[in-house]
């Protein structure tokens, strides 16, 4: 067909009349012919047989394009990526294909960093895509010639686009850009984006004026607008509500004109089919549809399960899967039955902790002894804290009459565990005992919104930090327990900080502060936190931890990387040069958190083993996913 494109001809007649003029036989540069002679028979009831199939075609006139099966035809299949390319495990976007469906692209490796790859459906494998280092969350242009993408360099999140062919990356945003949030790019030529307001924003894909677009309605409960779809025509876009917990999100709709936000109802990660359907993507790996109006911008119907299993991020929300305009489904297969528990020893080796507990886990946190186990799940749908014993296998709820319950820690004594969870439509902190004989309490005098506890050794304070939402919202605060009767502000400046944690002996406080445009490790005295200041990581660092005897301060990179810092937490601070433990980029992290803990011999950390997100080398496909949805026209209003 290559020889002799069947398009040059008005009809068949005409094209068997070109077959037999050899005046008018090309060949594709770079193929050598070498057919002999006495093959000419085969040759020519070839040629017969060809002309046949071309003349159905023309008559038929039917027209596939590129990425798309037969109308009425669903065709599942694996899209592997061989040797060469391998889906990263990152807690964001990693995958996305373009609106004819024809190509997919997806966050692989670069060595000791990720990019972007590309793997056009037409070709057997995938290829890397040039100067995409620590690219994430990437979306096509409307005509499917350029993605989009984030990268954190230095700490700071851009804005990028890059041909699909893959010449040289330009920046479109980096001053004002969110460090998850995602984007989507309009057929109006703008791109929108979460801001780092947490705020809706939009510009234009050739860069220039930003403008804010829609903003949370906190009074409601809505602490963020984030992951945009841009529904065809770009006067709505779809976008996930952020709650405080991925069990608390919602979606909704934003008019791109007037900026007014519309709660539809419960989900995680929306995307719009055309024509006239939404998938909700769900924090329990699930993928909802129902019918969606996208001129008005409303939900028609009751969303209805299609797909479970999918790979969802526990720290964020996001569910792996995209949906090209010619309706092909794209997403990533949740491996295994779900996260795991695991030690970690000082190298990286790792060691299951229970093989029976499986789920989606968000946070966890390690006894005072070691015995059991303070974890945040999300196995219901809604964020609870769970007990887990070590000793004899006994797992049960602790979270009872609040819900989106996460981050629990331990008090020193090990008889109560603390943690995060709203009531009343307020997130504050609260205590129970460990062993449920008592009733849920707040952990913090007054009604302050709180994102994160800490609880010092002995007893006498309680550090936390404030609920954030937009840029240097988040600012640590502390109380002194009898003393206080409102939470007094620590740690704040107009950049962010968060993570903080406590040394052993009490006196001195670690935190990840974004002072220097990217977040970095710190150490203050406590509880006098503005009489010294010590930079402890260089290039990046997240999650820090005190070892329990307080010699050594660990954190991580968003790279995956461990870090082990040898300290001296006397009457004077002293720090030595981080040094790398090991890399694992597949075990969880918590950005504005922590995502682990350390055993108290030091020797080995407890971390969570994120199969939905583990680095896979294929992912599944379904070509004219939509034909099959047509199926809930029929489902009940």
């Amino acid at each position: 067909l290559e020889k002799l494109p069947a398009d040059r001809f008005a009809s068949a007649a005409e094209f068997s009349a070109a077959l037999a003029n050899p005046a008018t036989t090309t060949l594709r540069p770079g193929v050598q012919f070498t057919a002999a002679n006495r093959r000419r028979g085969w040759l020519v009831a070839g040629v017969l047989a060809l002309v046949t199939l071309v003349a159905g075609y023309l008559i038929g006139h039917r027209q596939t394009a590129p990425g798309s099966v037969g109308p009425g035809e669903v065709v599942r299949a694996t899209l592997a990526f061989g040797d060469s390319g391998a889906v990263q495990s990152i807690g964001n976007v990693r995958l996305a294909i373009s609106p004819s469906g024809r190509r997919v692209v997806f966050v692989g490796s670069d060595g000791a960093d990720q990019q972007l790859w590309i793997r056009e459906l037409d070709q057997p494998t995938a290829r890397p895509i040039p100067d995409t280092r620590g690219a994430f969350d990437p979306f096509f242009s409307p005509d499917g010639e350029s993605i989009g993408f984030f990268t954190g360099a230095g700490g700071r999140t851009a804005l990028k686009v890059i041909p699909a062919n893959g010449s040289a990356a330009r920046v479109v945003v980096d001053d004002s850009v969110a460090s998850y949030g995602g984007g989507d790019w309009g057929d109006d030529g703008n791109i929108y984006f979460t801001n780092n307001g947490r705020s809706l924003s939009r510009v234009a894909s050739t860069g220039g004026i930003i403008t804010r677009v829609a903003t949370p309605d906190t009074a409601n409960g809505i602490k963020e607008l984030d992951f945009p779809d841009v529904l065809p025509g770009s006067k709505f876009a779809l976008v996930m509500l952020w709650k405080g917990s991925i069990g608390g999100n919602h979606i909704g709709v934003v008019d791109l004109e007037t900026g007014q936000t519309t709660d539809i109802g419960p989900g995680s990660y929306p995307r719009y089919i055309t024509p006239g359907f939404v998938a909700i993507g769900t924090s329990d790996s699930r993928i909802l549809v129902a019918r969606f109006d996208a001129r008005k911008g409303t939900l028609i119907g009751t969303p209805v399960p299609v797909l479970q299993s999918v790979a969802t991020d526990a720290s964020n929300g996001t569910v792996q899967y995209a949906v090209s305009e010619t309706g092909t489904l794209l997403y990533q297969q949740v491996a295994l039955g779900g996260d795991a528990l695991v030690w970690v020893d000082r190298a990286g080796a790792t060691t299951p902790v229970d093989t029976t507990m499986r789920g989606l886990i968000q946070n966890l946190a390690l006894s005072p002894d070691g015995t059991q186990i303070a974890v945040s799940t999300t196995e219901t749908g809604e964020s609870e804290v769970w007990m887990k014993q070590l000793r004899t296998g006994a797992y049960s709820k602790l979270s009872f009459d609040v819900t989106s319950a996460d981050r629990p820690v331990w008090t020193p004594d090990g008889r109560k565990v603390a943690f995060l969870a709203t009531r009343n439509n307020l997130r504050t902190a609260w205590t129970r005992r460990a062993d449920g004989s008592d009733s849920t309490r707040p952990a913090s005098p007054g009604n302050a919104k709180l994102d994160e506890i800490w609880l010092e050794q002995s007893g006498r304070y309680a550090v936390f930090r404030s609920e954030g939402s937009g840029t240097g919202s988040r600012r640590l605060l502390v109380v002194e327990n009898g003393v206080d009767t409102v939470p007094r502000t620590l740690i704040q400046s107009r950049f962010d900080h968060y993570s903080m944690v406590l040394s052993p002996n009490g006196r001195w406080i670690a935190y990840v502060s974004e002072e220097s445009g990217a977040p970095e490790v710190y150490v203050r005295p406590f509880p006098n936190a503005d009489s010294a200041r010590f930079a402890i990581s260089v290039g990046g660092g997240i999650e820090p931890l005190w070892r329990r005897d307080g010699a050594e301060l660990f954190f991580r990179t968003s790279r995956g990387e461990m870090f082990a810092v040898p300290v001296g937490t006397g009457t004077t601070f002293e720090h030595g040069t981080p040094q790398r433990l090991f890399s694992a980029p597949g075990l969880m992290q918590s950005i504005y958190h922590r995502g682990y803990d350390v055993h108290p011999d030091g020797k080995r950390f407890l971390m969570v083993s994120s199969f939905s997100g583990l680095t896979t080398r294929q992912l599944n496909i379904i070509f004219n996913w939509r034909a099959e949805l047509e199926k809930l026209k029929q489902a009940p209003r």
